[in-house]
């Protein structure tokens, strides 16, 4: 066997057993997804089965509910319980070697609801559709297009300003952009990339906003130099431990409560993303407040095929 495919041999294990941490904790979140049940607990949980199963989060678990698109993650004490209806977004990544494995599932709090389980099935289906077209060398707006026609014709709108992309060794956004709607961006499928496919649906707006929230920071790969030089000794001493622990990969302010205290940490990291060496990821809400519903798979193009590395009981 060649080098080459020595190496995509060896990546494939990497990224399927990333794959099956990802598979098994999405698996145990279900279970523990239930209205009144405490966020903050079903995220440390889910977290510990993928500390278990790989060599940890390639991100921390994002629990986000109803109009919450994205990003939500419990701060240390989170007293949030998940209420009595509406849907859950629970997506969670682990990595071996820095190769990340990223899904997510779409959990309907009360199935009498009917919008809301259409909406999620309409969002699983746009799902499947998407995968049906992976193969190498495919546009990806061939993609958008075919999360957007499914979505439209089961009556949702899929969001426009979220959606899928590449995963590069320590980077869950490694610079290709997969739409959910027919966006004319020059990206392909490569062989040998890995990608999120990850379609978002909504009865609202149709885009997101913002909120004021940030519980998720990651270190800049590209710093700005001149701020490197202007770090106080704290902020040095975090950045190490920041970078010693996670590289690139998004973290969770939970899981540094071992170098400062909760509000001196908060300070330090709201100086160091101000500074440009850490970037913030702010809670992501539906423009009008809309239900918003999430599935995704991480695929991974070889060679010879298109190998879902995230496949659940589930999907």
């Amino acid at each position: 066997m060649t080098d080459r495919g020595e190496k995509q041999v060896n990546d494939l294990e990497l990224y399927l057993k990333a794959g099956e941490a990802v598979s098994k904790a999405l698996e145990r979140g279900f279970e523990l997804v239930k209205p009144n049940a405490s966020v903050l607990e079903i995220c440390e949980e889910v977290e510990d089965v993928i500390r278990k199963l790989s060599d940890g989060p390639a991100f921390p678990c994002n629990l986000s509910v109803s109009y919450e698109a994205a990003h939500y993650s419990p701060i240390p004490d989170d007293n949030k319980k998940l209420p009595e209806k509406g849907i859950v977004k629970l997506d969670l990544g682990a990595h071996v070697q820095g190769r990340i494995a990223d899904a997510a599932i779409s959990i309907v709090l009360d199935e009498s609801v009917k919008k809301h389980v259409k909406l999620s099935n309409a969002v699983k289906m746009a799902l499947h559709r998407a995968i049906e077209k992976v193969k190498p060398n495919v546009p990806v707006a061939l993609i958008g297009s075919t999360i957007n026609y499914t979505l439209k014709k089961e009556g949702f709108k899929p969001i426009r300003n979220l959606g899928g992309h590449s995963l590069g060794l320590y980077l869950v956004h490694s610079g290709v952009s997969i739409p959910n709607v027919p966006e004319r961006l020059p990206f392909r499928l490569e062989k040998g990339g890995a990608y999120a496919i990850e379609p978002f649906g909504t009865d609202g707006a149709g885009y997101v906003v913002e909120g004021e929230e940030v519980t998720i920071f990651s270190l800049n790969p590209r710093p700005p130099k001149h701020s490197l030089l202007k770090v106080s000794d704290e902020e040095k001493h975090l950045m190490v431990e920041i970078e010693n622990r996670f590289k690139t990969l998004p973290f969770s302010p939970r899981w540094l409560l071992d170098v400062y205290p909760y509000d001196r940490l908060i300070e330090i990291l709201a100086s160091l993303t101000k500074k440009g060496i850490l970037i913030d990821y702010p809670v992501l809400l539906e423009a009008k407040r809309g239900e918003v519903a999430q599935w995704e798979h991480t695929i991974l193009i070889t060679d010879k095929e298109a190998i879902v590395t995230t496949k659940t009981s589930l999907h």
